[in-house]
Parts: C-alpha cells; structure tokens; sequence
C-alpha cells in the first residue's frame, strides 16, 4: 500500500452519495483533508474489528466487502463496491471497530480521510454537517431495511 497526497480534482467527490449536491468549494475542501492510499488486487483495505475511525473513498478499482462467518478465517461475500463508493463511515462517528471487511478486488485508489479530520470540518461547518448528517441517516436507514427485510426472509424455526 502506497500513501500520497491527491492529485488532480475532486471529480470523484461528486459520485458520492453523501456529499451529494455539495458545492465545488466544499469539495476541494472536503478533498484536501484526506490523503489516497493505493492498493494491489487481493490487498486488505480494511479488516473487520480492527481499529475504526476513518472515511474511505474508492476512486479507482473495485473491492469486496466480506464478514466473518462462524468458522475461523471463514468470510462471507456481501457487496462488492466502486468507485464513488465510502465505507468506513459509521466508526467515525462512533468510535467502534470496523464491522466489515474490504479487500481490492483490483488495483484500487483510496481516498482516506481521517475521522477526527472530518469531525473538526463538520464543526466548522454547520450547514454542511447538517447535509451530511442528513444523508448518512438516509443511507444507514436504508442499509437496516435491506438487513431487516433480509432477516424477515429467513425460516425460523
């Protein structure tokens, strides 16, 4: 895994859900607080129960998001992600460990953003923390009701 600052522009900002609508201004603002970390194809991005706390950003590539099943070293497949996809979002807001896996399933670039980083703006920021505070109820919302519908497709017994 390589680290760098980011070069070029904040395109890939405009593909992620919760920075929709957002203007160029907070972007670039948005943008320069994190850094891109580089991945191989089969490289760990993150690993369940490590240590949370960052936003992360896929601007290239494409990588799988697993958990882990009953057995020891046992992953189950759940999504796989891409560009303009974020994962990592809810360990910065509440300081928990990871609650998933991602491994690149390509090369991939990462935009990594620190959560505390992210934090200190969104005070700056009131009316940008309200839209994203917004969004992010919007997408945990939606990611329970596919969990619960999921669930309530089940046999038990």
């Amino acid at each position: 895994m390589r680290t760098k600052r980011e070069e070029g522009g904040t395109d890939f900002l405009r593909e992620v859900s919760l920075f929709d609508g957002m203007q160029d201004k907070t972007l670039t603002q948005i943008f320069k607080l994190g850094k891109v970390q580089n991945f191989k194809s089969g490289e760990w991005i993150i690993q369940e129960g490590e240590k949370g706390g960052n936003l992360h950003v896929i601007i290239t590539g494409r990588a799988e998001v697993s958990k882990s099943g009953k057995e020891p070293n046992e992953k189950k497949y759940l999504a796989d992600i891409n560009r303009g996809s974020i994962f990592g979002e809810m360990s910065v807001f509440d300081d928990a460990p990871y609650s998933a896996s991602i491994k690149a399933r390509e090369d991939c670039s990462v935009h990594v953003i620190k959560g505390e980083d992210f934090k200190k703006f969104l005070k700056k920021n009131p009316d940008v923390a309200y839209e994203v505070f917004c969004t992010l109820i919007s997408l945990i919302s939606s990611r329970l009701r596919r969990t619960n519908l999921a669930f309530s497709l089940l046999e038990f017994n």
